[in-house]
């Protein structure tokens, strides 16, 4: 809905704390699956991925198993074509801010504790030195979207903390917020690098916050980067 949220925090690139107005928009629910961006490449819109592997499996874009997976190795580029050829639009960063941590200013989709059972994240499963092995998360790579019934944002979207980082639409810029319009911000006019939000399996608890803020460059593609779609009404 429409309305006034509290966005960032005091630290860092999310600094300061401030208040953002909001038109009405629509969100996903889920992450884009494999399923559903293969189905952009089979009307000749969507280019595939560019791998179609994932951390630990050999066979993932187009293997009917994981379907229900989020698409990865997907640029900037890609992410928006397929939005587009829905009729909808990368989300913009205050959109998914919103979306993820609703009107509290809570540090996460479900609340202000971190709780490793609520998202994919790195954990035991992980094979990296950072992992959180007193957790137990269920996977080593992407999970099925909508997998962490309880680990569901205010407005009942899945997956915003972990799982795959999002690319949104905004360019990105350290200080942005310092500047940035009270009203429906569309970030930095230009930039190097988009912004990336919401974490992803492969990093730890920092990261999942819905305030933290990252990014890569236009063309870059990874096995930890998925996206959504937005739409205005």
């Amino acid at each position: 809905p429409a309305g006034a949220f509290s966005m960032g925090r005091d630290s860092g690139d999310e600094k300061p704390i401030h208040s953002v107005t909001l038109d009405a928009y629509y969100i996903d629910n889920y992450e884009v699956t494999n399923a559903a961006y293969k189905r952009c490449v089979d009307a000749g819109v969507c280019d595939p991925p560019k791998l179609s592997s994932s951390y630990t499996r050999d066979a993932y874009y187009g293997n009917p198993e994981f379907d229900e997976y989020p698409v990865i190795y997907v640029d900037w580029n890609m992410a928006n074509a397929y939005c587009e050829w829905r009729g909808n639009r990368l989300p913009t960063e205050a959109e998914w801010e919103k979306a993820a941590r609703g009107l509290d200013g809570r540090t996460y989709p479900w609340g202000d504790a971190f709780d490793g059972t609520k998202l994919n994240f790195c954990d035991k499963n992980c094979s990296f030195d950072w992992g959180d092995k007193s957790v137990d998360d269920g996977y080593a790579d992407t999970s099925p979207v909508g997998s962490y019934e309880s680990g569901k944002s205010p407005y009942g979207l899945y997956d915003m903390a972990g799982n795959v980082w999002e690319w949104v639409a905004d360019w990105y810029d350290s200080s942005y917020y310092s500047n940035s319009p009270s009203s429906n911000p569309l970030g930095p006019s230009s930039g190097g690098y988009r912004v990336l939000r919401g974490g992803s399996w492969y990093n730890y608890v920092n990261s999942a916050r819905a305030s933290y803020r990252s990014r890569n460059g236009l063309a870059s593609v990874s096995n930890l980067i998925g996206f959504r779609c937005s739409r205005s009404p």
